[in-house]
């Protein structure tokens, strides 16, 4: 391998073509949230071509460890799921460098970029034995866009990595994602009287009007600069003729600041109680924790190590605070430090959804300097 400057060598060069015909296979195969059957057995047969040892959890988790040739070890976090429902995901690749889709569905690149990028390292990784890198733990989660189920269910103790990296995130390319929120999901059920809308309404007590003005008296959109709070589906009621007896509102609430977020909680639950009260109504309201915020500091490893490899590609390292959230946000609670790094997808979830061929490669290559440049020190 070749110094530069006479200190660091250079990682080994991203094949464009290769990694873009991997990309492309990985999104041809359907892999929406809860049906990963097809991609997880076609992840578990790349991984182990390419020498990694292969576990699979009850619910579809795929660990790869791939052995290094120096001591430490490393956590590469990406997932295997699709947002949405769409299957039938058909690429195109425009005169512009650009990957999009027809419009009908999404791409898929949340996240099979970031898988596509493992697949490439792994490879270069085979075909230059000679280059210096730790044990890498390649952890591909199921049910990441449904709340982190796949990372919330891993069996962690199986885990020996120090720190980590997860590909899994919008942003322009030299991003590191340092700081995200904790979000709350809410289902609140609001139980009112059922009976006749046409003949005896004044017995009714209507659930969804106990709704209307609950939602109508919660703070909802942005709060401020770190919370935000949503009700994105309401459901209820049986016919037209029918006072409704019972409505669900699910909904969540995010804050980069726990104090914060407890106070929007507060005010969310009063206004269900208060608007249930008004009306001889009741109601549940159930909060759970998806995941915990985190902040990693700029001398904290993971952010070291990914900076040292954005600034050796000639890029310009961008501090980014995300208002959403990755499996990092699990692994950082249970004591494994992650930064999230873009991956060169832009408008993930939305049938807009594309990625630059130039950007795919150069997260490729960031994944690839991060895990072959030598740690502080090394001579």
């Amino acid at each position: 391998m070749v110094d530069v400057d006479g200190r660091l060598p250079t990682a080994p060069m991203v094949d464009r073509e290769r990694l873009l015909a991997t990309f492309l296979a990985l999104v041809a195969v359907d892999s929406p949230t809860g049906h990963e059957e097809a991609i997880g057995a076609e992840l578990e047969a790349r991984f182990g071509e390419l020498g990694c040892d292969i576990r699979r959890d009850e619910i579809g988790n795929l660990v790869a460890v791939y052995p290094g040739t120096v001591e430490g070890t490393i956590l590469v976090s990406t997932h295997m799921d699709t947002a949405g429902t769409d299957r039938g995901i058909r690429p195109i690749i425009g005169d512009d460098g650009i990957i999009r889709t027809d419009g009908s569905t999404i791409l898929g690149a949340d996240d099979k970029s970031g898988i596509a990028g493992c697949l490439e390292l792994l490879t270069l990784l085979r075909e230059h034995p000679e280059t210096w890198h730790p044990t890498i733990e390649f952890v591909v989660s199921v049910g990441e866009e449904s709340g982190l189920v796949g990372s919330r269910h891993l069996d962690m103790n199986g885990l020996s990595a120090t720190h980590g990296f997860v590909l899994d995130t919008a942003g322009a390319m030299g991003s590191i994602t340092y700081w995200s929120p904790t979000s709350v999901y809410l289902t609140i059920t609001l139980h009112g009287r059922k009976a006749h809308a046409g003949v005896e309404p004044e017995k009714g007590i209507s659930a969804v009007q106990v709704a209307a003005d609950a939602i109508a008296a919660m703070p909802l959109g942005r709060i401020d600069e770190e919370t935000v709070a949503n009700v994105g589906i309401v459901s209820g009621g049986e016919a037209r003729n029918i006072i409704p007896d019972r409505v669900v509102l699910q909904g969540m609430a995010r804050s980069h600041d726990q104090a914060k977020l407890d106070a929007q909680l507060a005010l969310m639950r009063r206004a269900c109680e208060q608007a249930a009260a008004a009306r001889g109504a009741s109601v549940e309201f159930e909060a759970e924790e998806i995941y915990r915020t985190y902040k990693i500091a700029e001398d904290a490893l993971p952010y070291r190590e990914a900076a040292s490899a954005i600034r050796s590609l000639g890029l310009e390292v961008i501090p980014r605070k995300s208002g959403g959230g990755t499996d990092g946000n699990h692994f950082n609670a249970q004591g494994i430090p992650c930064v999230a790094l873009s991956t060169g997808m832009v408008d993930e979830h939305a049938t807009t959804e594309h990625i630059a061929i130039d950007d795919l490669v150069l997260a490729a290559r960031t994944l690839v300097a991060i895990v072959t440049l030598p740690p502080e020190g090394h001579p």
